[in-house]
């Protein structure tokens, strides 16, 4: 027995704390510049949130009384603790994602696979090794809550409900993204397509988890909220989070119990079914993943399938001369083939033509612009048929677009971001240098390539608003603010922000993917960027909303953000009134007219910004990528 007990204990020893892949990246990857500014970049915010937080608990219209200290620090862990969960979801899988393609592209994949680690010890070592930084972070960012705790109204449970859950989402995205780099040839695409995938679900599920037929009658609402649990909160780390910080309580344990087993337990304590779920799937990943390790370099090695098939495969070789034939016509046809005819800016016409610069690829765009299109009639149809409300069919509305615009935002910065990465790892920027394209051309061409992968995308939600608006101007009712589905201004408004918006955000991109030698960190350092400002500007919006009844500061101020340009262009009272307890209503007619000239402000001031990095960018374009070349 002690010699099983000793067994076990060297095998875990040599699995994970020892383990060689877990301890040479640690060790390396802790002494990175690139990771030093990581965990620099991801204090400052966290600590610029709290320092900001602190600051409007001790503005001049406060009282000082204990009480509103508490409740302003609950207010304050609440930011952070979504601000954290946030950065979670972007980083957690850029980090792990790249833990075997690394390795791949390299081409030290296989010296690793003759190396006498085992299946385990390479799928545990390299997502152990990605997820250590993310810990790291979260271990680091406990001091700032306790800097909360210090005024009231968090508790240590709440905060470890926080870091936990943040952990396990970081667990389920990193077992996902090695799973696909093991079981799958990681390639760029691939990890790309699955971010785009965890973005529609984590946006998908956050909009279905305010329908209310997803809501069960058990749940109630928060003192200081207006919206209940969903049923789908134990599947969502958002929702799950929102149940941890009291925004939607969960059900008594008794009120629930006859909905059986496990429906009861998804209700009565979503955040612990959350953890399980979330840690059991990614074990299931784990263990099948281990058997994938080695398989793709078993490829053209005898299976038992290939010597049962194998009777059929040489039966087949009599027909090798019909096949031959085809070819010899098929390659005879292709040097008839007429030559195409190439634009003025060669590289926008490759762009365009063969999609490089196609985040996802062009089947992806045209499902996701047929869904949406479908999601749209579909809304349509049961507005028009009453089986939806007015106010029901404008938070469907605002949902469907808000994701629609997410999915669009993401796979243009993405695009962006490997636009040149993708040519200096293929070898293909050389030929580009050979050429006398200018740098005006080649930025011109790039930015012409983003327009081709993201415009038609940008044309859904689009397509959303005006069938609604076009619906209320022949029922006449367009201009009646009681009864519009969607206030026509919106036709204009949402349209000049996502645009501005979008191209601010390849423009951040392009620059990152100029800059950077590899594509992982241009998308690393771009998504950043992006969450960065979006998170600022959504801290500025939502101090200023919670500063009173501040209608008019509110609506110049909602523009900055295109979520909630969005919301304020489809609902504008919901938009200025949600989460106020009280209050007057808004002067519905002004704060219309403020918000458009606002958003007017806003892209204005996204364009500019874009298109002084487009200068740059041609200014700088020849000193930095000859400069990497050398």
């Amino acid at each position: 027995m002690p010699t099983i007990v000793k067994d076990l204990g060297l095998w875990f020893w040599r699995l994970v704390p020892a383990n060689p892949i877990l301890v040479r990246v640690v060790q390396s990857g802790g002494r990175r510049k690139r990771h030093l500014w990581i965990r620099l970049g991801y204090l400052s915010i966290m600590a610029i949130a709290v320092v900001i937080g602190i600051a409007l608990m001790q503005a001049p219209g406060s009282t000082g009384s204990l009480a509103e200290f508490a409740k302003q620090a609950t207010k304050v862990f609440k930011s952070v603790s979504l601000i954290q969960l946030g950065m979670v979801c972007v980083l957690a899988p850029v980090f792990a994602a790249a833990a075997i393609t690394q390795e791949k592209d390299s081409q030290t994949y296989n010296i690793l696979l003759s190396t006498p680690l085992t299946n385990g010890q390479i799928v545990l070592g390299s997502l152990l090794s990605r997820l250590f930084f993310v810990v790291a972070l979260l271990v680091a960012s406990i001091p700032l809550f306790c800097i909360i705790m210090v005024y009231g109204g968090v508790t240590g449970d709440k905060i470890m409900f926080a870091i936990a859950i943040a952990t396990a989402t970081a667990l389920l995205m990193g077992s996902i993204a090695i799973s696909i780099s093991v079981i799958k040839i990681g390639t760029g695409r691939t990890i790309f397509s699955f971010y785009l995938a965890i973005a529609v679900y984590l946006m998908t599920i956050y909009v279905l988890g305010s329908w209310s037929r997803l809501i069960p009658p058990e749940s109630v609402l928060a003192p200081t909220g207006a919206t209940k649990m969903s049923w789908l909160a134990a599947f969502h780390p958002f929702l799950a989070m929102f149940v941890v910080l009291g925004e939607t309580p969960a059900p008594g344990f008794a009120d629930v119990a006859h909905y059986g087993f496990p429906g009861k337990y998804l209700l009565a304590y979503p955040q612990y079914s959350y953890l399980v779920i979330t840690s059991i799937t990614s074990l299931v990943l784990l263990s099948v993943s281990f058997a994938f390790v080695r398989r793709s370099a078993k490829e053209g090695e005898p299976t038992l399938l290939s010597r049962i098939f194998r009777g059929r495969a040489m039966g087949a070789g009599s027909s090798a001369n019909e096949i031959s034939d085809d070819h010899s016509a098929t390659a005879a046809d292709s040097r008839k083939k007429p030559p195409r005819t190439v634009s003025k800016n060669p590289i926008a016409w490759r762009e365009s033509v063969t999609s490089a610069a196609a985040g996802g690829g062009r089947i992806s765009r045209i499902l996701l612009v047929a869904a949406g299109s479908a999601i749209a009639l579909s809304l349509f149809i049961a507005h028009a048929t009453g089986n939806v409300t007015t106010p029901e069919v404008q938070q469907w509305i605002f949902g469907v677009v808000v994701v629609e615009f997410g999915i669009t935002l993401f796979v243009a910065t993405t695009a962006a971001a490997t636009s040149m990465t993708r040519e200096k790892e293929s070898n293909t920027l050389e030929l580009i240098l050979a050429t006398p394209l200018t740098s005006t051309n080649v930025i011109t061409g790039k930015t012409w390539g983003l327009i081709w992968a993201a415009g038609p995308m940008l044309l859904v939600p689009y397509f959303t608003i005006v069938l609604f608006v076009l619906a209320d101007l022949f029922r006449g009712r367009l201009f009646d603010a009681t009864r519009a589905v969607i206030n026509p201004e919106a036709l204009l408004t949402l349209p000049i922000i996502f645009l501005a918006f979008t191209a601010f955000a390849c423009m951040i991109g392009l620059k990152s993917s100029i800059r950077s030698k590899r594509t992982m960190g241009a998308v690393f350092t771009s998504a950043g960027i992006i969450a960065a400002v979006m998170a600022v500007a959504s801290t500025c919006v939502y101090a200023v909303k919670d500063s009173g009844n501040a209608f008019a500061l509110t609506s110049a101020c909602m523009p900055l953000t295109p979520i909630s340009a969005c919301h304020i262009a489809i609902s504008p009272i919901n938009a200025l009134t949600d989460g106020m307890i009280g209050g007057t209503q808004p002067p519905l007619t002004e704060c219309r007219i403020i918000a458009l000239i606002a958003t007017i402000c806003s892209a204005l001031i996204y364009f500019f910004v874009g298109w002084y990095l487009r200068n740059d960018m041609v200014r700088s374009y020849d000193m930095t990528i000859r400069k990497q070349m050398a």
